[in-house]
């Protein structure tokens, strides 16, 4: 939970590009649509029965149907899938960067019931770098934003977020204000 100080006003709220996103959903969601398909040909195929050996070794495999273990592995798998694919979408969501009129705040989900909130004053930003890599990342206008800064912590890094440059600009922009309303006193 982020605390903000007294009139202290949120300008933008911003996470991952939705790319990032998909990057790491559509081979989960893939995977477990072929278990799903697989299930239902489980389902519908005619098995063939268990080797010779393993019945006059086992006599009591005979009696196990290998349609309803191959069904419950498959489903094991199922909600395996469905866990990693929940994590993914909560680790997306929680990760965050809130740029304030008086500083950049940083949220991110390290573990389920682990968070780090990190923030910098504006006055002790001293550069801010966009790193834009790959044709997919130019076209669809998201990439690295690194704030350097004078404090503990010497570099925020605003991980694939959509727009860097107004984001970018925004900062400074609010920077700029703040100096020129400190001058006036």
């Amino acid at each position: 939970m982020i605390t903000l100080e007294p009139e202290e006003k949120i300008h933008l709220i911003t996470r991952r590009h939705r790319y990032a996103l998909l990057k790491l959903l559509i081979p989960e969601v893939l995977f477990f649509l072929a278990i799903i398909i697989f299930m239902v040909i489980v389902l519908f195929i005619k098995l063939p029965a268990w080797p010779d050996f393993l019945t006059e070794f086992f006599s009591a495999i005979g009696f196990i149907n290998l349609r309803l273990i191959l069904l419950f592995l498959l489903s094991l798998l199922l909600q395996f899938f469905w866990v990693i694919i929940f994590l993914t979408v909560i680790n997306y969501y929680f990760d965050c960067w809130v740029v304030t009129d008086k500083r950049t705040i940083h949220t991110e989900l390290r573990a389920l019931f682990s968070r780090i909130s990190s923030s910098v004053s504006h006055d002790k930003i001293q550069d801010i770098t966009i790193d834009i890599h790959g044709i997919v990342p130019t076209f669809l206008r998201f990439g690295n934003l690194k704030i350097q800064t004078a404090g503990a912590f010497r570099k925020f890094i605003f991980q694939e977020v959509p727009e860097p440059y107004k984001i970018k600009d925004l900062i400074f922009k609010i920077q700029r204000e703040e100096k020129e309303k400190n001058k006036k006193w």
